[in-house]
């Protein structure tokens, strides 16, 4: 309230030009309400919906954080190379193992299979065949994905879908499993085996100690790349696998595609097209909640039975405008002995800033005249 009224006072003593009757605050009755009916609609028309997928997490502030949000920084890190042995040894193939190179070994114990390029001679003959993960023991498979740079480190890529976009992505299409080898907190979880406790970078050492004693690393090489830093928490962001709210983004994009094969809208100077036609492709899905104490709440409720009260992910829930109106829902779908919770998560900020330039016209009172 506080910098609010200090940033207006400045704005003000500026000159900015502006109708100051419509000055609105991000967490006024007006705003909250075209949240919620913002929120309604997109998920009836079934465009916002729940579910596990990876998203930025900020182990400081423990939370999810958008895209936007993160800020990609050059760092000297190294790129380790491993040797992962073949699980038939009895056998005359012309390998023993595979070579893995990495910038993150502390991930190794998610990882779920090893991926080369199909169109790579060297390993052609190795896939579908079984390797034993170091220091797990578990067999994984070598799996062959055009995505795969045979050109880059070894060709060989570890993939461990739950923390990596590109491995998730993999995974998805080769409906591989997902391990998460990590709590929020950045500490590695009861999946990690004995490096359980640690964070995630006092890991990283013991695994590539452990490698060497166990006579598997190969190299190491300094290695100066892009590591993605939280702008809220400045600490490395950890892909990490976590329910979430999103946005259904590509029906939205597709829309706006094409209006942009007619022209609509016109930009000026004419390169900005090229900038909003990139936002437009390619487009990942809008994780939406943040475990943060300030912000709009998420307008759902869980449905809780009165007898345990335990909060899970497949816990069924409801979304309405209201809780009376929550409550009514779900009596209707799971009668009258339950009781609600609302969901802690808040919207990220820029779900209600989207709304800014009708909500501050009167939207959703579609008999605002000024939004007439």
């Amino acid at each position: 309230s506080e910098s609010g009224s200090r940033i207006v006072d400045q704005l003000r003593r500026l000159g900015y030009s502006v109708d100051w009757r419509r000055q609105r605050f991000t967490l006024d009755d007006g705003l909250t309400k075209a949240v919620s009916e913002a929120f309604v609609r997109l998920y009836e028309q079934g465009l916002i919906y729940r579910g596990e997928y990876l998203v930025n997490w900020c182990p400081a502030s423990q939370s999810a954080v958008s895209d936007l949000e993160v800020e990609m920084k050059e760092v000297d890190g190294f790129l380790w190379h491993f040797r992962y042995p073949l699980a038939d040894t009895h056998s005359s193939h012309e390998r023993t193992y595979v070579e893995v190179a990495t910038t993150r070994p502390e991930t190794m114990v998610g990882d779920v299979a090893v991926a080369v390029n199909p169109a790579d001679v060297r390993y052609k003959n190795l896939i579908g065949k079984k390797l034993l993960l170091p220091l797990v023991g578990r067999e994984i498979p070598v799996i062959a994905d055009e995505h795969v740079d045979k050109d880059f480190g070894t060709g060989c890529v570890k993939v461990t879908p739950a923390h990596d976009p590109n491995d998730f992505a993999i995974a998805k299409r080769h409906s591989l499993p997902q391990i998460n080898v990590m709590n929020k907190n950045g500490s590695m979880n009861d999946q990690a085996g004995r490096f359980e406790g640690l964070d995630r970078f006092e890991a990283r050492k013991e695994v590539v100690d452990a490698l060497e004693k166990e006579g598997l690393l190969v190299k190491v090489q300094p290695y100066r790349h892009s590591v993605p830093f939280s702008d809220r928490g400045k600490v490395p962001v950890e892909p990490l696998l976590s329910t979430q709210w999103f946005v259904s983004m590509e029906p939205l994009a597709a829309r706006c595609r094409s209006f942009l094969e007619k022209g609509e809208p016109n930009f000026i100077p004419a390169r900005w097209e090229k900038v909003y036609r990139d936002w437009l492709v390619d487009i990942r899905d809008w994780c939406i909640s943040r475990q943060l104490w300030w912000g709009h709440r998420i307008p759902a409720w869980f449905v809780i039975s009165q007898t345990d009260g335990v909060l899970t992910d497949e816990t069924p829930f409801v979304v309405a405008r209201s809780e009376e109106e929550a409550l009514c829902q779900a009596r209707e779908k799971f009668g009258d002995s339950i009781s609600i919770r609302q969901d802690d998560d808040v919207l990220d900020t820029w779900f209600s800033s989207g709304l800014w330039p009708f909500s501050t016209l009167g939207w959703p009172d579609e008999t605002s005249k000024d939004l007439d």
